[in-house]
């Protein structure tokens, strides 16, 4: 299983860890960088970061990373290169790139790629969120299989909550202060599996409905869930799970539960009362 949870430092999340963090000032954004540009190094990866131009001012002045750049260890990506115009690419190619790196970061005897990320200027203005988070969900199920761990960052005064929320459950790790906004996730693990982890209840139904429409929208022919790791899931949650569900496979999609949970035998008898 790949790291997941909620942290208050993103210091652990190994060679394909994918964490959402969000930030009040510069401050508070090196804060959380530093840490996690220390464990890439400390697992021999190659150190990048991607982001406005506030965040580079901040990583190019304060320590480590000042000095990781003196040394030659960090390198700065410039955004438009990254994201021409400002703009995500689509899917594939975006992921076309980043892989690209990984292999070249391998090639140059790393173990992969990690990737600092400061994307607030990506979710702005609010329609772009959902292009995001399926954008951030496309990428993590690659990631899965892939050495580049990346934390994503965003400025909370520039990101409305429910949007923050959004952006956060898919990804497997999560900044601590978002728990309670964001209480479950929907990330991937290898083999193309989507774990569902945390707490799903009626209070968190419509977002849990929202973050599906956007991790399983139908566009791939086959989904595979893991409820092992959920902690809560009651049964407005699991209503609002069978009915996606079952609109997919309307749709062609096959699907699959890949564990024998508890949450897995309810789904399975809901969605066999239709049948």
């Amino acid at each position: 299983m790949r790291r997941h949870g909620y942290t208050h430092v993103p210091d652990a999340l190994g060679l394909n860890g994918h964490a959402c963090w969000t930030f009040e000032d510069v401050g508070d954004f090196v804060v959380a960088a530093a840490p996690f540009l220390e464990e890439g190094l400390a697992l021999g990866q190659r150190l990048m970061f991607v982001g406005g131009s506030e965040a580079e001012d901040a990583i190019r002045r304060v320590e480590p990373m000042r000095t990781m750049l003196e040394e030659g260890l960090l390198g700065i990506a410039p955004f438009e290169a990254v994201y021409p115009g400002g703009r995500r690419m689509p899917n594939e190619e975006q992921w076309a790139m980043y892989a690209a790196a990984t292999d070249e970061a391998i090639a140059a005897g790393h173990t992969g790629l990690r990737v600092l990320a400061e994307v607030t200027a990506l979710v702005l203005p609010p329609k772009e969120v959902c292009g995001q988070a399926r954008w951030e969900s496309f990428a993590d199920r690659h990631m899965a299989a892939t050495p580049l761990a990346a934390l994503c960052c965003f400025n909370r005064h520039s990101v409305a909550e429910p949007d923050l929320a959004a952006l956060a459950s898919v990804h497997p790790m999560v900044d601590g202060r978002l728990e309670r906004s964001a209480p479950f996730t929907m990330h991937a693990q290898p083999g193309g599996v989507l774990a569902l982890t945390g707490q799903v209840d009626a209070y968190s139904s419509d977002a849990f409905a929202r973050v599906l429409t956007l991790v399983a929208d139908g566009s791939e022919k086959q989904v595979g869930l893991d409820l092992a790791e959920i902690d809560f899931v009651d049964h407005r949650g699991l209503v609002v799970l069978a009915e996606h569900l079952r609109a997919l496979t309307e749709q062609g999609v096959t699907v699959s539960l890949r564990d024998e949970s508890p949450g897995s035998q309810r789904l399975s008898e809901l969605l066999a009362q239709d049948d």
